[in-house]
């Protein structure tokens, strides 16, 4: 019988070991799981960000290139009335240059 028990408190022993050893990999894998679904949803909040950021980048890079648009057009302008004017200048000058003889 003392051989009966022994051999009993082994097994119940091992039994134990092993049911410890099957809850604690359960609650390593659970935290894993928890942990990627963590790291996963992070992600994705992240890439959110990103997406919303690109979409804001972009916005100001379409107003900025408008607004490169319209000073081009305005310096454009404004080239146009100083070649005008210049040339304005020119024949105001030879008419001058014409009384002064």
């Amino acid at each position: 019988m003392n051989m009966d028990r022994a051999i009993f408190g082994r097994l119940s022993w091992f039994a134990m070991g092993v049911v410890a050893a099957i809850t604690c990999a359960q609650l390593v894998t659970g935290t894993a799981l928890a942990y990627d679904t963590g790291v996963y949803n992070n992600l994705l909040k992240t890439r959110d960000a990103l997406l919303q950021q690109r979409d804001y980048l972009q916005r100001a890079y379409d107003d900025t290139a408008k607004q490169i648009d319209l000073l081009q057009q305005k310096l454009g302008r404004v080239n146009d009335y100083l070649d005008q004017n210049n040339k304005n200048l020119r024949d105001i000058d030879t008419a001058l240059g014409q009384y002064r003889r």
